[in-house]
């Protein structure tokens, strides 16, 4: 049986093998002849017990859980999401190497960063209370092109193909047609999907036991060039394949890589109102995971056990924890206003004074600065400063006048409150035409000017102050 990536096919062909798929052990599917998926044993083979497995040079990060508190796991993962419903468990699957899983309640997350790449294969354990609802969103893979410290959602948002893709592999009820937690299926966001509410993929249709331990990966593959529809995501259950989709141009441009890492676990009432749960008020909301490995190639289940019966990995650390190693970093100063001297080029206000400090005040309209620097737009080019309103202001926004695209590009910064300092800081190539930011981005093109657009009252006032632009 062949899963492609059109939705509607899959669910025919799921939908008409049903009976025949829900089996005790489902014996997997087979891609098509000559797919880039992997066959035969993974890495986990060549490390009884998962023992070493860090040192291999495929391996892009590793968690067991055995080091640290939840809080210093979030710390080297880069963040954790409410640290207060996350703690260490010593239920653990049977095949753990280990003495310890982490376990989850209601909503949390951890988020981390790797080297980025073209192929990425995420494995995670995974188990679920006995008496689980519906979930949300689940454990997530994103290319991401300007990485930051917290994952950036973006629900109802078409991605820009050279800015980010991913997809999340997660347990969905099929609107009830699944009890809870549901069936394995992929949630996918990208440039080329159909609707803004990204696309699902549905896999073998076995639903997955509360209770029990699984062992799942996922691969997420990118296109080879920015034309080709070569991109693959495929993902494995107990060392099973359960799904394989080809066809997608995930990215136009190669400098999008693979380089972030969701651990999700995110709750609300709208999965058991989707999936019509007669006793929402009876689930209780819990899971614990374990034996992550991201890497470059396919890694299976645990194979064999540690020579001292035992393990501790060596703890992984976020890549965007080593400066430069995700995006480059800007390396010196190409414009600097601090109003102490001056306007520096803004117009549309006045220099005042504020807290004994050199600030420049500006009305509603906003502020511009013209041509008093010129920047080769590059992925190190920051604009950075600092803004106060008088006011509450909905939506704050930078707009760029771009030559090659004979367009302003713009960049949406979202709220600020009244009478508190927000610093900003952005990426010119993040900026883009649109109202919806969805067009052409400032990359290759020069930065000379900027407007700042506060989104707020009428009446309102606004201190700027520290404004710089590094490269």
């Amino acid at each position: 049986m062949l899963l492609h990536n059109r939705p509607v096919v899959i669910t025919l062909v799921v939908a008409l093998l049903a009976p025949a798929l829900i089996a005790a052990e489902p014996e997997g599917i087979q891609p098509p002849a000559n797919a880039p998926v992997p066959q035969g044993p993974g890495l986990a083979a060549r490390y009884p017990g998962d023992e070493g497995l860090e040192t291999d040079p495929a391996v892009l990060f590793l968690e067991d859980f055995e080091t640290g508190s939840p809080q210093e796991i979030g710390e080297r993962w880069g963040q954790i999401y409410r640290p207060e419903n996350a703690g260490l468990s010593d239920d653990i699957h049977a095949r753990s190497p280990g003495l310890k899983s982490i376990h989850i309640k209601d909503n949390g997350h951890l988020f981390t960063h790797t080297r980025g790449v073209d192929t990425f294969f995420a494995r995670f354990y995974v188990k679920f209370h006995p008496k689980t609802g519906y979930i949300h969103h689940f454990v997530h893979i994103v290319a991401d092109r300007t990485p930051t410290p917290w994952p950036k959602g973006g629900a109802g948002e078409t991605p820009p193909g050279d800015a980010k893709f991913s997809t999340g592999i997660e347990p969905t009820g099929r609107w009830g047609k699944f009890p809870p937690p549901g069936v394995w299926n992929f949630y996918t966001y990208w440039h080329e999907m159909e609707t803004k509410w990204g696309s699902v993929y549905n896999g073998i249709q076995e639903p997955i036991e509360p209770g029990r331990w699984y062992c799942v990966e996922a691969m997420l593959k990118a296109n080879s060039t920015p034309e080709a529809h070569d991109g693959v995501q495929a993902f494995w259950v107990d060392g099973k394949l359960y799904g394989y989709f080809d066809g997608f141009r995930w990215r136009t441009t190669d400098k999008l890589k693979i380089n972030s890492f969701w651990l999700l676990y995110y709750n609300t009432e709208q999965p058991a109102q989707h999936n019509n749960d007669p006793t929402p008020e009876s689930r209780v909301m819990e899971v614990w995971f374990d034996d992550i490995v991201l890497a470059t190639e396919y890694i299976g289940p645990v194979q064999g056990a540690p020579k001292a019966g035992k393990k501790k990995a060596a703890p992984s650390r976020s890549a965007l924890l080593t400066a430069g190693l995700l995006i480059a970093e800007p390396t010196k100063t190409a414009f600097k206003a601090d109003f102490a001297s001056g306007p520096s080029g803004f117009k549309e206000g006045r220099v005042a004074t504020h807290d004994g400090a050199a600030v420049y005040e500006f009305g509603s309209k906003g502020a511009s600065n013209w041509n008093t620097f010129s920047v080769d737009v590059t992925d190190a080019t920051t604009v950075r400063f600092r803004i106060k309103p008088t006011a509450d202001v909905s939506d704050l926004q930078v707009l760029i006048w771009s030559d090659k695209a004979n367009d302003n590009c713009r960049i949406r910064l979202g709220a600020v409150r009244k009478d508190q300092w927000r610093t900003v800081e952005f990426r010119a190539i993040e900026a883009r035409v649109g109202w919806d930011m969805k067009g052409k981005s400032l990359e290759g093109d020069v930065l000379s000017n900027v407007k700042i657009a506060p989104d707020g009252p009428a009446d309102a006032r606004y201190l700027l102050s520290d404004f710089e632009v590094r490269e």
